[in-house]
């Protein structure tokens, strides 16, 4: 045999029995406890509701992240079909319900249990959505067009105000008054119920609002980009931006007793103490608290007058005090 040839043979087997011999063995037990924790690196969590004791978050992959036990502790469920979970809130009676992108509603008892979906034929994309105080389901989306379904969406109607624009928020303040905001600075108002529409004063500059939140027919808030918080107190008629400190996207804002939160990117949380002389007056501040979030934000719903839950990327999920 040629001398080089067994040389070489006998090198690559050496090389092929040293690596064999040094590869570790594949230890799944820190996999296995990771997958079987109830929030994933990979989870999206878009937002969050609370209905008495009962917490949840929702996000890609049909992921509900849920509490029973005002979040001593948290398990896991996975909708069928894996929808990417957009927005939840809570109707009337206690019940859960949710929206996602494949144009579904998603509905669930008031512990968060039986979840069915229910479509809506529609060729808009949805964007957000609310149950009234009769327990109506309201969806809103592209083409400045609303949904609503008076039995629990077996049947929607659907009208549109006619403008190439997204509506990002609908809030209703009794069954009479409802707001929505969206692409453009664009607010409107009903005081029907949501039969006929109003619009009022955009928000300067064109600003888009990712969220936004009344707390009476005069006074509100619009939150987005580049840390912009924008208040009102004149119905809507004008509007004024306050100074956050940060220039970090606000999602989401949420009221909590006698204090705004607002959430957004990396791991922004912001919180606003509220005049009840002159509400408008209010300032912001970062919230000081011990979890280490390094993601974005996007849910936030009071839990209480004690807590405030939040939710975000890489399964961000805390419950902050709101004594801070």
């Amino acid at each position: 045999m040629d001398t080089s040839r067994a040389v070489s043979r006998y090198a690559c087997g050496a090389l092929l029995t040293f690596l064999l011999g040094c590869e570790a063995p594949l230890v799944l037990d820190r996999v296995e406890e990771q997958f079987a924790r109830p929030t994933q690196r990979t989870d999206l969590l878009q937002a969050v509701a609370a209905s008495g004791d009962t917490l949840v978050a929702v996000g890609n992959q049909g992921a509900v992240i849920l509490s029973r036990d005002r979040g001593a502790s948290w398990e896991r469920q996975v909708l069928e079909g894996k929808p990417f979970l957009m927005a939840i809130t809570t109707c009337p009676d206690g019940s859960f319900l949710a929206l996602d992108y494949g144009k579904n509603v998603w509905i669930a008892d008031p512990d968060a249990a039986n979840w069915h979906n229910k479509p809506i034929e529609t060729y808009e994309t949805v964007q957000t959505l609310a149950c009234d105080p009769n327990g109506n389901f309201w969806v809103a989306g592209s083409f400045s067009t609303v949904m609503k379904s008076t039995d629990q969406g077996d049947t929607w109607s659907e009208t549109s105000l006619d403008e190439d624009l997204y509506f990002t928020s609908i809030q209703f303040l009794d069954k009479n008054t409802v707001l929505m905001t969206g692409e453009f600075g664009v607010v409107v108002r009903s005081d029907d119920g949501g039969d006929n529409w109003e619009y009022l004063e955009p928000l300067p500059d064109e600003f888009y609002p990712q969220d936004a939140h009344f707390i009476s027919a005069d006074v509100g808030w619009a939150v987005g980009l580049a840390g912009t918080v924008m208040v009102t107190i004149d119905g809507g008629n004008s509007w004024e931006r306050q100074d956050t400190g940060t220039s970090a996207p606000l999602y989401n804002i949420a009221k909590n007793g006698s204090k705004l939160y607002a959430v957004g990117g990396n791991g922004t949380i912001l919180k606003s103490e509220l005049s009840d002389v002159d509400p408008g007056s209010n300032s912001w501040s970062a919230v000081e608290h011990r979890e280490r979030i390094r993601f974005y934000l996007r849910g936030a719903a009071p839990v209480g007058d004690s807590h405030l839950l939040v939710a975000g990327g890489a399964g961000a999920l805390f419950l902050i005090p709101t004594d801070t």
